[in-house]
């Protein structure tokens, strides 16, 4: 009888190390050898970070009081059986990293699986110290919680595909990983949420209210609203760039989904100011928008979050959806200063950023007034440089001068507005030749401000201090005259 090509077998993740280790045949089959790492197999490179996740998911599953519940499910494995050996193709991470686990559980615990890179046998032992940190209740995240005391192999269920080919166990292994229609990020942390809200009748409302925006759309608001969550200097973290596509995925997957907290509560944060009027007290929303760095809850909490940035991202910046609290001198700056153009599109995704915390914070109150502001703070960096504005340069900015904190964090516009026009820069004199992108960008000044307050880029190379004083009283003269058109 011809043996078969391929075979897929249901199997708990005990059974496989006992197979493993007795070399006896995996349960429902005639197959049987040892586990083995094939040389060309990349090392073990599993972080804290892949850990915790998996960490986090074990102990969802172990609070999960019903008594029929199914196994744990850690995915499929794909091996390629060669002679005696059963050589790993996919899933070397998680076995590794879950013999670690039962070898922290009991010390006499036999793993008997050989690594033959260094950088393999460093990350081991590296994770093996952080995994007993946690299970002495040493690491915070899960210092109150007996998560590998209380893992059950037997209870842990895998999915084994094993083919008598190697071809043919990389045919499956790039189909699994590569092959279809990829999940974009949006898509997993929309799956994530769904998944955590009770009411079918609110997981419908969200699945059509978030089927009915553009990925693309959805994507690029969760890129700003990372941004906005890591740009905090009181632990600032590093937002990946944009060629990075793998990593901002990663990252956004981690922020509104690993990150998000499993109580179930649905708790939003607002800014208020109490006003003191003879003898009373009254409460006022400066903005109607939720706070951008307030903690996210699993299920609603975060998808209403999610959706109402991307509803003010259409308001702002979509011009068939302008909104009567929005003046019309914005979209008038929007549309005629905002560009991308020449060398500019961080500068412009900076500034969409920046508008929308502005909004979070005080809402459209002097929203014209405070664009024009953040506009000259930030489109600084188009002629303070001698080239194309740089991502690194955007992030640079962001972070020397606390430039997200100081909009989210003052008392009062007033403090914000002052923040931003002390701001000082100087006017770089290279690379200003007609037509390169410093003097394209002066041009679209010259169209935007009137009465010639912004003059030729010549004039700008005799005397550098002569622009920002130039800007500074174009934009003063724009604000008085929209104040008074009002």
């Amino acid at each position: 009888m011809k043996k078969k090509e391929v075979q897929v077998i249901s199997c708990s993740f005990q059974e496989l190390i006992d197979a493993h280790l007795n070399n006896q045949a995996i349960p429902n089959s005639e197959i049987a050898g040892k586990l083995t790492i094939p040389e060309y197999q990349r090392p073990y490179v599993w972080t804290e970070k892949q850990i915790n996740r998996l960490l986090n998911d074990l102990n969802e599953y172990q609070q999960w009081q019903d008594f029929n519940k199914p196994m744990f499910y850690l995915g499929s494995i794909i091996l390629h059986q060669s002679g005696e050996k059963l050589n790993i193709i996919d899933g070397q991470q998680r076995i590794t990293t879950m013999l670690m686990l039962g070898k922290i559980k009991t010390a006499e615990f036999k793993t008997e699986l050989e690594y033959k890179t260094s950088l393999s046998v460093q990350n081991i032992k590296k994770n093996l110290t952080y995994l007993k940190a946690v299970k002495d209740k040493e690491i915070y995240e899960f210092n109150h919680i007996d998560i590998i005391e209380q893992i059950d192999f037997s209870q842990i269920n895998i999915t084994l595909v094993i083919t008598t080919t190697e071809d043919l166990a990389y045919t499956f292994f790039e189909t699994h990983n590569t092959g279809g229609i990829r999940l974009s990020g949006s898509d997993i942390v929309k799956a994530h949420h769904l998944r955590a809200i009770s009411s079918k009748k609110i997981v419908n409302y969200q699945a059509r209210r978030w089927e009915q925006m553009e990925s693309q759309k959805v994507e690029h608001i969760l890129q700003y609203l990372g941004k906005i969550r890591y740009w905090d200097n009181r632990h600032w973290r590093r937002f990946p760039f944009y060629r990075d596509e793998r990593g901002i995925k990663s990252e956004l997957l981690d922020e509104f989904s690993e990150r998000t907290l499993k109580t179930g509560e649905d708790i939003s944060y607002h800014y208020s100011a109490v006003k003191h009027e003879n003898g009373r007290q009254l409460q006022m929303y400066e903005s109607q928008y939720k706070q951008l760095k307030q903690p996210l809850w699993d299920g609603n909490n975060a998808m209403d979050y999610i959706n109402e940035y991307i509803d003010l991202y259409d308001l702002l910046f979509n011009k068939e959806k302008q909104d009567y609290r929005v003046p019309d001198s914005f979209y008038e700056i929007v549309d005629k200063l905002l560009h991308g153009e020449s060398g500019t599109i961080f500068l412009k995704e900076l500034l969409e950023v920046a508008i929308i915390t502005y909004v979070s914070r005080f809402g459209f109150y002097k929203l014209s007034e405070s664009t024009l502001w953040l506009y000259r703070f930030i489109y600084s960096l188009r002629v303070s440089t001698g080239r194309n504005v740089r991502e690194d340069s955007v992030f640079k900015l962001v972070y020397e001068n606390q430039f997200i904190d100081n909009i989210l964090e003052v008392f009062t516009i007033e403090q914000l507005h002052h923040f931003l026009k002390k701001y000082s820069y100087a006017f770089n004199t290279d690379n200003t030749e007609k037509n390169q992108s410093k003097s394209k960008h002066i041009e679209t000044l010259r169209k935007f401000f009137p009465s010639n307050n912004i003059k030729e880029i010549d004039q700008y190379v005799k005397n550098p201090k002569l622009f920002d004083k130039d800007l500074i009283g174009s934009i003063s003269n724009f604000i008085k005259s929209d104040q008074n058109g009002q």
